[in-house]
């Protein structure tokens, strides 16, 4: 029968070390994913009020206004700005 081998001390809490550390990083992957996907839905969220919220102004304001986000000035677009 083969007489076994054994790493060293060093070898073995080396390897220890990386296997653990590989675990770390997939664990952070995995939570990163998730958090992904939860802020890619509250975007789908953010999307579909602000669609409401749009609609509401186009129909109060007219679909012909344009907004000035940073005044809230409504101004009617001219003829010439509609066709571009």
């Amino acid at each position: 029968m083969a007489k076994s081998k054994k790493l060293t001390e060093q070898e073995l809490t080396q390897v220890q070390s990386m296997l653990n550390a590989f675990n770390q990083l997939k664990m952070q992957l995995g939570d990163a994913v998730l958090q992904q996907t939860s802020i890619v839905g509250k975007i789908d969220d953010l999307k579909v009020e602000y669609a409401k919220v749009e609609l509401a102004l186009s129909e109060k304001y007219g679909s012909d206004s344009q907004i000035d986000v940073k005044t809230g000035e409504v101004k009617a677009l001219d003829k010439l700005e509609k066709v571009e």
